[in-house]
């Protein structure tokens, strides 16, 4: 039941970004990105393995499903990393009040910044540093539009189906005995 939920919140953005928010003529040619948070949202409340794994699995869905546009791989990586850094965290205070938010931007202005740079080494000829810098601030402040419609619901199905996935970790005893 654990994986399940994560595994179909992870489908169900792929499938909305593909076939609905990427074909939607939005302003600017620019669309939120639903998969980003949605990993941000899974990655809050797992570990950093499945944050990973998560991440790595939504990515390449996305690298694979039409109309994609560039090389296998490239978002699986960025996904991944990004999975693995916000599920490393381990401060409950990025769970709540603007914590995810925060957690939201940065990681889309660094898997955006990600991309670009990929796209610079691998010599895409679509990654221009003037195009890329709206690209960076422009999608950044899309995903963070829809950031409460996506990242409010999967939070909230993470806290139910993990609890506190954290609370059996050793935390320091403030007498000064060491760990419990």
């Amino acid at each position: 039941m654990k994986a399940t939920v994560p595994a179909l919140l992870v489908l169900a953005a792929v499938l909305v970004q593909t076939a609905v928010v990427n074909r939607l003529p939005l302003p600017w040619g620019l669309a939120p990105d639903l998969v980003l948070l949605v990993v941000v949202g899974i990655a809050l409340w797992s570990s950093p393995v499945a944050g990973a794994v998560t991440g790595f699995a939504a990515g390449l869905a996305v690298d694979v499903l039409p109309p994609a546009d560039h090389e296998i791989g490239r978002t699986a990586l960025l996904l991944c990393l990004a999975g693995y850094a916000i599920a490393s965290v381990r401060d409950s205070g990025v769970r709540s009040g603007p914590g995810p938010y925060v957690a939201a931007a940065g990681t889309a202005l660094g898997v955006t910044a990600g991309f670009v740079l990929l796209g610079l080494v691998l010599g895409d000829p679509r990654a221009q540093l003037p195009d890329a810098v709206w690209t960076l601030l422009g999608g950044t402040a899309m995903t963070l539009v829809v950031s409460p419609a996506v990242l409010v619901p999967t939070g909230a199905l993470m806290r139910r189906i993990t609890g506190d996935a954290y609370s059996d970790l050793p935390v320091p005893v403030t007498s000064g005995r060491g760990w419990r």
